[in-house]
C-alpha cells in the first residue's frame, strides 16, 4: 500500500470539501485511514472517502468507504461557473467527466429544445442552459436522489429552463415533443438509447451518445463505435474502463431517410 502512495496522490479528487481517493483492489483498511488523515492535512478538506472501482445497481453507484473526518458525503461542488449540491453516495459522480460536460454544453445552440436522458444531479443540463440559452432542457433521471438534487441545483443556478423529470427515460421521452438535441450519458444502454433518441429527434437534430465498446489489440475504439451507429460525425474516447473496453462519446446527426 505505502509503495502505491505516489500514484494514489495523483488520483485524489477534491469534490467541494470532500476528498476522494481510489481504493486499490487489495488494501489494508488501517493503512488507508492513515493515508486519508495525511490527505486531510494537506488538502484542508472536511472528510475523506475511498471509492472502490466497482459500479453496480440500478443507479450505477460505486462503493464508498469512510476513511477520515466527518461522516457526511454531501457537499457543494463547482464546475465551469455553476454550483452543484450532491451526495457522492447517492448520485453518480466523476470529476473525469467535467471536460465532457462542458464540451457537450457548448454544442447546444440558443433556442434549441433538448432532452438529457440520464441527467444525474443535473450537471450537463444546467451547464448547457446557463452557457447557451436553449429554450428548454428536459432533464430525466430514474434515481429519486438525482431528481431531488437536480431540483435543488436548478434553484441554486437559477436555471429555470431546465425541467427536472423523474422516471424511466425511455418511457418519459414518449411524453415529450420532438427536440433538436438529445444527450445520452449512459454507455451501458447505448443501443436502446440510440433508438429512443432517433424517435424524438427532429430531422437534422443531434445526439450525443456515450457508447461502450470492446476492441481487440490494434482496433480503434472510436472507429468501431462510429461504425455501429448510423449518422456518427465524430467521436472521442472518454475513458478506458478495463483492458480492451472503452467509453466513447459520439456526436451523431439524424439524417432524412
Amino acid at each position: 500500500m505505502s509503495s502505491e502512495r505516489p500514484s494514489l496522490w495523483k488520483r485524489v479528487e477534491i469534490v467541494g470539501d470532500i476528498a476522494l481517493i481510489p481504493v486499490p483492489f487489495e488494501y489494508d483498511l488501517q493503512e488507508l485511514k492513515v493515508y486519508a488523515e495525511e490527505v486531510m492535512s494537506k488538502t484542508k478538506t472536511s472528510a475523506v472517502w475511498g471509492r472502490k472501482r466497482d459500479v453496480s445497481g440500478r443507479y450505477r453507484l460505486p462503493t464508498y468507504l469512510h476513511l477520515a473526518g466527518e461522516s457526511r458525503s454531501d457537499t457543494l461542488y463547482k464546475e465551469h461557473g455553476c454550483t452543484f449540491y450532491l451526495d457522492l453516495r447517492k448520485v453518480f459522480f466523476s470529476e473525469k467527466l467535467s471536460y465532457e460536460h462542458r464540451r457537450i454544453a457548448e454544442k447546444v445552440r440558443p433556442g434549441e429544445k433538448v432532452i438529457n436522458m440520464f441527467s444525474g444531479f443535473g450537471a450537463i443540463s444546467i451547464l448547457a442552459y446557463k452557457m447557451r440559452k436553449p429554450s428548454v432542457v428536459y432533464s430525466i433521471d430514474i434515481n429519486p436522489f438525482a431528481y431531488y438534487f437536480m431540483m435543488v441545483n436548478v434553484e441554486l443556478n437559477k436555471a429555470y429552463g431546465v425541467i427536472p423529470m423523474y422516471g424511466d427515460a425511455f418511457k418519459r421521452m414518449e411524453e415529450l415533443e420532438e427536440v433538436d438535441r438529445v444527450i445520452s450519458p449512459l454507455p451501458e444502454r447505448d443501443e436502446e438509447a440510440y433508438l429512443s433518441a432517433m424517435k424524438r429527434l427532429k430531422e437534422g437534430g443531434h445526439l450525443h451518445l456515450f457508447v461502450e465498446v470492446e476492441v481487440e489489440r490494434g482496433e480503434d475504439p472510436v472507429r468501431k463505435a462510429m461504425d455501429r451507429f448510423p449518422g456518427a460525425l465524430e467521436g472521442r474516447i472518454v475513458r478506458s474502463t478495463n483492458p480492451g473496453k472503452y467509453h466513447v462519446i459520439l456526436d451523431i446527426k439524424k439524417r432524412s431517410h
